[in-house]
């Protein structure tokens, strides 16, 4: 899922395909929110460790905004028609944070269970 975000990140803006939907006010930053809150859920439950291990899930949610800061970063040096945003950055972090609270709650049901190794 973190190459697909990369590569869909890295695409020049005139090889993306047109939409409608980039009509919407505020739509890359809702794409934003759900690509890594959807990426960092995934992650998450991959992980397979407990709903217990605070520090490693922390630590993998950083890593994967650590992922995302560099995509930012290339795409203000590398990517010639596509830009860095702060506000990206924000989006992906507080769609990660999402991802964290809904592990939380939803695995607080034990619904996780079957996923300890």
């Amino acid at each position: 899922m973190g190459i697909m975000i990369a590569l869909l990140s890295l695409l020049p803006g005139s090889s993306l395909p047109g939409s409608s939907l980039f009509n919407i006010p505020h739509f890359d930053k809702i794409a934003h929110f759900s690509m890594y809150a959807l990426f960092g859920f995934v992650a998450l439950i991959e992980s397979r460790y407990s709903r217990l291990c605070y520090g490693y899930h922390i630590l993998l949610l950083v890593a994967i905004l650590l992922l995302s800061a560099l995509i930012e970063i290339l795409q203000a040096t590398v990517v010639e028609s596509r830009g860095a945003e702060w506000y990206d950055l924000l989006a992906n972090f507080i769609g990660l944070v999402g991802a964290y609270l809904v592990f939380r709650l939803i695995g607080s049901s034990g619904i996780f269970s079957f996923l300890r190794s």
